[in-house]
């Protein structure tokens, strides 16, 4: 019976010293899932000539996701989310929304977060906030036959081009502990993000995105 109780103990003390280093200073972490990027849109006008109130609203749009992070010490974090892009599709609003989809575009957010993680560095639950300074880098972008009816009818296809951007991005987060090796981690941010897109029959039209992000993770530590 005491050999069983010093060895229950033994056992205890050793899972505990191992879970201690599960998000402790020098840990690195690397996760995989899914992310939810979801545009908050508010629309100008489309500059001269245009319909009044011609305006664009964007979809939401849902991709593999994952990243890295660097404990640096118990507390602060060094994160670099990783995604494969984000394809959203451009509608008419306003003046415009009987034209429907009117194109597309391709969406890579590149952050780097610095984080603060609540609790101790054994804590089964570490909910965690964080800042982040993002390019938001467009990419690809395609107008549709009835973006080229609207505004260039009988025209050559009508293009577009999006402005890239640097900006801030808020976040918060949570993670499980699973044992001390994996975890899930769940986390929302909003990018603060204004930007113009360029016709290629000379109009503009600037659009607040504010886009939401949200998704869950199963990650592990290496």
């Amino acid at each position: 019976m005491k050999k069983s109780i010093a060895f229950f103990t033994f056992s205890a003390l050793s899972l505990a010293a191992t879970m201690a280093s599960a998000q402790s200073a020098g840990t690195w972490l690397g996760r995989v899932g899914a992310t939810t990027i979801a545009p908050q849109v508010s629309s100008g006008d489309m500059t001269a000539p245009s319909f009044a109130g011609t305006k664009t609203d964007v979809s939401s749009a849902s991709q593999v996701s994952g990243g890295v992070t660097y404990m640096y010490t118990d507390n602060i974090s060094i994160d670099v989310p990783l995604a494969l892009p984000f394809t959203h599709k451009l509608y008419g609003a306003g003046a415009l929304a009987a034209a429907g989809q009117i194109g597309e575009v391709q969406a890579l957010p590149m952050t780097v977060f610095f984080q603060y993680r609540f609790m101790e560095a054994d804590s089964q639950f570490r909910p965690y906030v964080g800042i982040g300074a993002t390019y938001a880098y467009f990419f690809n972008e395609k107008g549709g036959a009835s973006l080229t009816a609207m505004t260039n009818p009988g025209g050559p296809t009508t293009t577009i081009k999006v402005d890239s951007k640097f900006t801030v991005t808020p976040q918060i987060g949570l993670t499980y502990a699973i044992n001390d090796k994996l975890f899930v981690d769940v986390f929302y941010s909003k990018t603060m993000l204004q930007t113009r897109n360029t016709f290629s029959t000379g109009q503009t039209l600037d659009v607040t995105l504010d886009p939401a992000s949200y998704g869950i993770t199963i990650g592990t530590k290496f």
